[in-house]
């Protein structure tokens, strides 16, 4: 029985579901689960619609996604030309919409070919869900709370995890019947390690910058060419006013014959297991313990566990987390020696004593009495008094809520230009934030979803926006309080960075063209290395390097491995642009094909696994393919995509 509770208490399965849900939040966004309250569509998939709100949420998510990805590649550089041309605000939206799509796509494939998940078995999953438990058993009360403090409803959460289960036994499916054939295999391991032996002469861009002329009309002609690349961002700032239930709960009044009242309506639910004969017997064990008995033998005698009852009752070495929480916070409180008090499960009621004390783990032994889960009591009014109290101060917050919720919603919407009649209603003070950008500011307006709103069309055009849901049941709706659009810097402000980009591309296309002329002179040399002193260039000895190569730049590497191989004993030459901008000649000496029979069988099986995966891929990518093309999907806001039509 000890195994099952610490199988229990470990289950990889609970766990995986944790990080399922996880990725189900992250793909479909809080509202995908909450349903489209209100707004427009902005595609239809097969008949089924996609949400404004619900597409904006996602595309909110992934776009703040890629900017923190590429101010990170980029050392925060947000006037780099590199992020403004990579941080595309149309190919984001089309990306994120298309991903929508594709999984709608998939979703109804799975349905139309016959996957399903019955009520029961997406029940079973939300009971292994750690974060809707207590005591290791799922407590439909924490279940409600943790949906309840993330906006959604019971009904949306099972229909969109039912869908994605489902979906995932589609793609499954598809994937556990690839296969690869041994000569597949071995030609992969023979590319895959094959090796490549050259040497190379680098030409920096920087070297040649000084042949460029700039003068004041270069300058000038490249500001106003390139006069987006030297914006100011735009920035917003906003008035706004913030619902918080935690406020609500505060004021809700808790007299005692309301709390009376509201225990008497919910008695039942203050039952709980009848466990006091299991303490008096425990407990008259414990004096009996304190008397001078033996743990040993009132294991024996008493313990309904029979897998450790005839062995003194001894669990042995167990740490932290090999148990539930009751049993361990009650085992790490003890001192050696020591016996706890009557300790309840989800196995029945334990006393629990501490053998020995190894490090941050305790050797330890119980006895365990069974409880009759079905015999209840219920606690009385007293009893159950500070429960019953905290239980009635969120119910009344969470109806106060909902009330101020929706009454800031229709008057915020009514009166579109203005927060002040939400104020005089609700009583709410407008706060104002700081000028922030879309790339967010201090405190509430770090949110990416305030940061959406803030800076939407909606917005911007002088209306109160739509409540925005925050964590821990706050809502706020806000107003534009002052809008500078981007505008071009001043010529003097940036002329510096003009020059050194009109020198880095004046190097850059000088070192090309250098390269062009060093490849056609190579005949009259005998190799790279006399070529490179004579143009004062970085030379590279001979080197030899597999696919896998990682000190190299990734696209010399590239390079070399797409060249064609030598013949007669002469090398191939070819020259490869960096991404610093400078140009490596390089001079392809050999290319070894691996030995296959050389290979262990765990490299085998991992080339099996790998190719398996491809062929997965693949086999995916092509049924996303297959039904893109035949299915009816109609795109409604042309901004978010470039199809305008079925």
């Amino acid at each position: 029985m000890m195994q099952a509770i610490r199988d229990r208490a470990q289950s990889w399965i609970a766990w995986v579901i944790v990080i399922f849900l996880i990725i189900v939040f992250a793909l479909w966004g809080v509202q995908g689960y909450v349903g489209n309250v209100g707004g427009t569509d902005v595609a239809e998939v097969n008949g089924i619609t996609i949400s404004e709100r619900d597409f904006e949420n996602q595309y909110s998510n992934y776009r703040n996604q890629q900017r923190q990805q590429l101010l990170k590649i980029l050392g925060n550089d947000v006037d780099n030309p590199l992020f403004k041309q990579l941080f595309n605000e149309q190919v984001m939206r089309q990306r994120v919409l298309d991903g929508m799509v594709q999984s709608r796509l998939l979703t109804l494939a799975a349905v139309k070919a016959g996957f399903n998940m019955s009520d029961e078995q997406i029940n079973d999953i939300i009971r292994q869900v750690p974060v809707f438990q207590q005591d290791g058993k799922f407590d439909k009360e924490t279940y409600k709370q943790a949906l309840r403090f993330q906006g959604m409803s019971n009904k949306g959460f099972k229909s969109r995890l039912k869908q994605d289960e489902i979906t995932a036994q589609l793609v499954s499916g598809l994937s556990d019947s690839a296969f690869v054939t041994p000569a597949q295999i071995d030609n992969w391991l023979r590319l895959q390690n094959q090796q490549r032996s050259f040497t190379s002469m680098t030409l920096k861009a920087k070297d040649y910058q000084h042949e460029a002329n700039i003068d004041d009309d270069m300058i000038k002609a490249y500001y106003e060419q390139n006069t987006a690349r030297f914006m100011t961002e735009e920035q917003v700032s906003v008035d706004y006013v913030e619902l918080s239930a935690a406020n609500l709960s505060d004021q809700a009044a808790a007299d005692e014959q309301a709390l009376k009242t509201f225990y008497e309506e919910r008695i039942a639910d203050y039952a709980i297991t009848d466990t006091s004969n299991q303490i008096a017997t425990l407990n008259a064990l414990r004096d009996r313990l304190a008397a001078g008995e033996d743990f040993a033998k009132l294991a024996k005698e008493s313990s309904q566990d029979t897998g450790s009852a005839n062995n003194a009752g001894k669990i042995g070495l167990i740490s932290r987390v090999d148990m539930e929480p009751a049993f361990t916070e009650a085992a790490f409180a003890l001192k050696k020696g020591e016996v706890s008090k009557p300790v309840q499960t989800s196995f029945g009621m334990h006393i629990i004593k501490v053998n020995s004390i190894e490090g941050e783990q305790r050797d330890v032994s119980h006895i365990l009495l069974n409880v009759d889960n079905k015999k209840l009591r219920t606690r009385s009014f007293d009893e159950a008094r500070v429960e019953i109290e905290k239980e009635f101060r969120a119910n009344a917050s969470e109806r106060r809520f909902g009330e101020q919720f929706q009454l800031l919603s229709n008057i915020s919407y009514e009166q579109p230009n203005t927060l002040e009649p939400v104020t005089d209603e609700l009583g709410l003070p407008v706060k104002s934030s700081e000028m922030f950008t879309r790339r967010g500011g201090t405190g509430l307006m770090a949110n990416p979803a305030i940061i959406t709103a803030a800076f939407s069309a909606d917005v911007l055009a002088g209306n109160n926006s739509e409540p925005i849901e925050l964590p821990d049941d706050r809502v706020i709706v806000l107003r534009v309080k002052e809008y500078q659009p981007a505008a071009p810097k001043a010529l003097e402000v940036v002329n510096d960075a003009i020059i050194q980009n009109l020198l880095n591309d004046a190097g850059q296309k000088r070192v090309k063209e250098k390269s062009t002329e060093l490849l056609l002179k190579l005949a009259d040399y005998s190799s790279l290395s006399d070529l490179s002193v004579l143009e004062n260039a970085t030379f590279q000895e001979t080197n030899t390097i597999k696919r896998t190569e990682k000190k190299l730049p990734r696209e010399l590497v590239q390079a070399l491995f797409s060249m064609q191989r030598p013949e007669d004993g002469k090398p191939t030459y070819q020259s490869v642009e960096l991404m610093n901008g400078d140009i490596s000649i390089v001079a392809l000496a050999s290319v070894d094909d691996a030995d296959v029979s050389k290979v262990s069988d765990e490299e085998r099986l991992a080339a099996t696994r790998k190719l398996t995966q491809q062929v997965s891929a693949r086999d995916v990518t092509a049924l996303r393919t297959d039904l893109r093309q035949l299915a009816d999907v109609v795109i409604f806001n042309k901004k978010d995509t470039n199809e305008a039509q079925p």
